[in-house]
């Protein structure tokens, strides 16, 4: 198309500022391809790091998950087992009863001992360190309720919750590659405490 003399006159008398203009349009395309690229930078950068605390989450948990769990289970186990031998009534000239108590009491102590080398290894990347001491703590108070099996059975059942809880967690952190959800760390605090509270008032 041939352009008539008024609008080449037009372009000839404001070269300048169309020159500027090219020149400004030059720089916003340079300054958001700069921009673009710095913001794709960032992202790749934070996917790397969410890979990488995936895999420092799973290799965390390959190396003991399935233990704390074991324990978790076998302290509880064990703890139930004294409470139903606590209740059972020997002769007076038989020892096998003591014996066997004081068998599953040293059993808890052992189990005690791993969960809380567990509690130690998972506290600053896990936070179910709570959990775990609770239920550390129920089956040592559980050897002291002889008298009172129903606090032992009721503090028996507020910490299988929070081992189910934690073994639900646990399968989901390794699965995802992430952190415990907050609301379940709140739900085992909440359960800590009602067995706190319930240990506190046995005597009240």
């Amino acid at each position: 198309m041939i352009l008539d003399q008024t609008t080449l006159d037009f372009f000839i008398k404001n070269k300048d500022a169309f020159l500027v203009m090219a020149g400004l349009g030059a720089l916003v395309t340079t300054a958001l391809t700069a921009t673009f690229s710095l913001f794709g930078a960032i992202q790749a950068k934070k996917i790397d790091e969410k890979i990488k605390r995936q895999e420092s989450i799973r290799k965390l948990l390959e190396d003991g998950m399935i233990g704390i769990g074991e324990n978790m289970h076998e302290i509880l186990a064990t703890a139930d087992i004294l409470v139903k031998k606590f209740q059972l009534t020997a002769h007076k000239n038989d020892p096998s009863l003591e014996q066997s108590i004081q068998t599953y009491k040293d059993r808890i102590d052992n189990n005690k001992k791993h969960l809380q080398k567990a509690k130690t290894v998972y506290r600053y990347k896990l936070y179910v360190d709570e959990g775990l001491s609770t239920i550390a703590r129920v089956a040592d108070w559980i050897k002291k309720l002889r008298d009172d099996i129903k606090l032992a059975n009721s503090l028996l059942e507020l910490a299988d919750e929070i081992r189910k809880l934690i073994d639900k967690e646990i399968i989901y952190c390794y699965r995802n590659g992430d952190y415990p959800k907050r609301k379940t760390l709140i739900v085992i605090k909440i359960y800590s405490w009602r067995i706190r509270r319930k240990w506190n008032d046995r005597e009240k």
